[in-house]
């Protein structure tokens, strides 16, 4: 072996076991891969991660923290602290746990991209500029940029609350050697490296990934892309020369010409076929992983209960028996959808209380990325950007299927808050809604979240005590009363 890798490996070593990995691959020598098929091994374990953090729990999580979520009754403990924004941290309380699980994805990612150096895989006899040691680094790189994405919006502040985005934002580790012990980067400098990590998971993925369609491909990394710049929104300009809604959507566009994917007509007329639920058999044990929803983009496959990766979002279950975990509806969201809109009948009002049934299944597949979600952010950016009929004609779309009637005409203003309505009612329960409170509060600086300012100390998460250490800033204290 190349002498240069022998310190590598034994701080790989150290570092997985060090960080509780949650799933490890079999028969694979974590830290001395001998071939590609090896080292591809461990890329998946990366993907397997990728159900604890975001098989409902960070979704759940950020929704608790909005205003979609009546927190009075059907949360833990710990979660009532996200409900109530308090700023205390813990060690291995839920916050904690999901913070360790996006960081266990890098980490893989990272180690990743330390094996497909050239030096590495020449030493075990491996060619690398093969076309699929390429696509590896590709998908490394995009679960790299996603994930530091993802946890960036719970531990810190959009683009744009600093008129350079020099407030704080998280440590974004590109090596697999500094799990702990980084200091925070600036919003700035995260975004740079996010997109810088996502432009070049582009330039390396096909359109279709050669191994199946439950892997990053090119379409994917422009729908973070894309993610990315909306969330950048009214802050300073992430790229030279246009704006973030410009930028979002080129990306949006990109990814809708480019993916698979297709938009469901049906998706609210009472079939099996829900959007969380891929096809399932009649028992509801199994799912059909060669056909997941036609929405889904990007996600994550559920095999069967045994190996199921939605379990967070079973919380919303209305077709149990209701208890103190089931998680309510504020009655404001169910009153903000008409009367003759389709997707009302995705709230279940019992004894008063209103729930989310579109997670009724025992297993599903959870689309991180989905169709409906990007057909929105272009319509918002190309409304932000002046461009009103391709945010008509998108909008149409999402209108159409609930029931309702289409729109033509209206001003700008009244566009835009109607597509940011429709992004509430559509992706409900998916985790957006505090990141777009987020956004907008850059411009509509008076918005309040639950009575409270949208930027208040409380908004934002705060790091785990192990985190923390001389130098490290943690967020500020003192909620949001």
């Amino acid at each position: 072996m190349n002498k240069i890798f022998i310190g590598a490996l034994l701080l790989i070593i150290t570092f997985f076991t060090s960080c509780d990995l949650e799933e490890l691959p079999e028969n694979v020598n974590i830290n001395d891969p001998q071939s590609l098929t090896e080292i591809d091994e461990l890329l998946n374990n990366a993907y397997n991660n990728l159900g604890w953090p975001l098989g409902g729990n960070a979704q759940l999580f950020s929704e608790i923290n909005g205003d979609n979520i009546n927190g009075l009754a059907g949360i833990n403990s710990d979660e009532t602290e996200i409900y109530n924004r308090s700023t205390s941290f813990f060690n291995n309380t839920i916050r904690d746990n999901m913070y360790r699980g996006f960081y266990r994805i890098i980490l893989d990612a990272n180690v990743v991209l330390n094996f497909l150096q050239p030096e590495y895989l020449q030493s075990i006899g491996e060619d690398s500029s093969s076309s699929r040691v390429a696509e590896m680094r590709g998908e490394a790189l995009f679960l790299r940029g996603y994930m530091h994405f993802e946890i960036s919006r719970f531990m810190s502040h959009s683009p744009g609350f600093t008129s350079d985005n020099s407030h704080l934002g998280v440590p974004y580790r590109k090596d697999y050697s500094n799990a702990l012990g980084e200091l925070r980067g600036s919003v700035a400098e995260n975004y740079t490296d996010i997109i810088s990590d996502l432009k070049e998971a582009e330039s390396l993925l096909e359109a279709v990934n050669s191994k199946n369609q439950y892997f990053a491909n090119k379409s994917v990394a422009q729908s973070v892309l894309a993610k990315v710049f909306f969330q950048g929104g009214f802050g300073p300009d992430l790229e030279t020369g246009k704006t973030n809604y410009q930028s979002a959507y080129e990306y949006a566009n990109l990814a809708l010409q480019n993916t698979t994917a297709t938009f469901d007509t049906n998706l609210y007329q009472g079939t099996n076929d829900f959007r969380f639920a891929g096809t399932l058999d009649a028992s509801n044990n199994t799912t059909n992983t060669e056909n997941p929803n036609t929405e889904t983009i990007f996600g994550i496959i559920s095999e069967s209960t045994v190996n199921s990766k939605g379990d967070g979002f079973r919380r919303y279950r209305s077709d149990f028996t209701i208890g103190n975990v089931t998680t309510r509806l504020m009655q404001e969201v169910f009153n903000s959808i008409p009367s003759t809109d389709k997707r009302r009948s995705l709230i279940d009002v019992i004894d008063g209380e209103y729930f989310l049934n579109k997670f009724n299944r025992s297993i599903f597949h959870v689309p991180l990325i989905h169709y409906s979600e990007i057909l929105l952010i272009r319509a918002e950016s190309a409304a932000e950007s002046g461009n009103i009929s391709q945010a008509e004609m998108d909008l149409n779309q999402i209108l159409t299927r609930a029931g309702l009637s289409n729109i033509s005409g209206i001003s700008t203003e009244q566009l835009i808050d109607l597509t940011r309505n429709q992004r509430r009612i559509e992706l409900l329960g998916e985790g957006n809604r505090v990141n777009d409170l987020k956004r907008i509060g850059i411009k509509e600086t008076s918005l309040t979240i639950r009575n409270a300012p949208w930027n208040c100390n409380g908004i934002l998460f705060q790091f785990p005590a192990t985190e923390v250490f001389t130098g490290f800033i943690q967020n500020p204290t003192g909620g949001c009363n």
